[in-house]
């Protein structure tokens, strides 16, 4: 009797010890570590397939507003217009095809990469520039768009099959993200090695001084490259084709 009241109370005893470490084992095999969310530049570095220094990006903006669509051949060095209107900006290349989408007034447009003025795909309200076309959604494109009073724009993701818009919200308290939002709104990008900004030039004249400005292509080990040759009218708001062989840029109307 008196060894199995002892057993008893060995197996009591026993559970108690036991007890608060099955419950500490229980606690690690059934909690996970929280994993962070990425952080808004992280989700734009990753959707544009690029990499990014702080202010790298960062240009001058660019002195034209609007104009015709051009496209220079990197490899042959050919340039052409593909648009006959003047009323384009910011163009940049829909992923997955040579079709250039570019902004006309409020609406987004498809131009083929045969030429011609292209095809209103929808209207959207406020919008203000194509970033890029993503490097791993093709059929989507990062955007800004006017923000109410506030001076930095909206960033979001427009889907170009369905016309729906994500917003890619930012914190405006963070230093980090408000240099990233401008250099978003600026026309320097860089492309791996390549890089691509707009530089303004000057040429004395029997009138003065003639200043316009003109896209520029970087690529290491070499002088930098003047691709538009504007010569006196504006050029601007260049971007790169995915694969890099073609370069597209908007060309001021000479008398606007």
């Amino acid at each position: 009797m008196r060894r199995s009241f002892f057993a008893a109370l060995f197996a009591v005893l026993l559970a108690g010890m036991l007890y608060p470490q099955a419950q500490k084992n229980n606690s690690k095999s059934t909690t996970t570590p929280t994993q962070q969310s990425k952080s808004f530049i992280d989700r734009v570095l990753d959707f544009l397939s690029i990499s990014y220094t702080p202010g790298a990006q960062k240009g001058p903006a660019s002195e034209i507003t609007n104009g015709r669509i051009w496209v220079v051949d990197l490899k042959s060095g050919a340039t052409r217009a593909l648009t006959t209107a003047g009323n384009y900006r910011s163009p940049i290349f829909l992923g997955g095809s040579g079709d250039i989408l570019a902004l006309r007034g409020n609406d987004v447009v498809r131009i083929p990469s045969t030429g011609g003025d292209g095809a209103k795909i929808q209207s959207i309200e406020g919008i203000v520039k194509l970033v890029g076309a993503g490097g791993n959604e093709p059929a989507k494109v990062l955007v800004l768009l006017r923000n109410g009073s506030v001076s930095h724009p909206r960033v979001a993701l427009l889907a170009v099959d369905t016309g729906s818009m994500t917003d890619l919200p930012y914190d405006p308290a963070s230093s980090e993200d408000l240099q990233f939002v401008e250099d978003l709104e600026g026309w320097s990008r860089s492309y791996g090695q390549s890089r691509v900004y707009t530089k303004r030039q000057s040429k004395d004249s029997l009138a003065g001084t003639v200043e316009w400005s003109d896209v520029f292509l970087a690529v290491p080990g070499r002088q930098p490259l003047d691709v538009s040759q504007c010569d006196g009218v504006n050029c601007g708001q260049p971007s790169l084709s995915q694969d890099g062989n073609l370069l597209v840029y908007v060309k001021e109307n000479p008398n606007s």
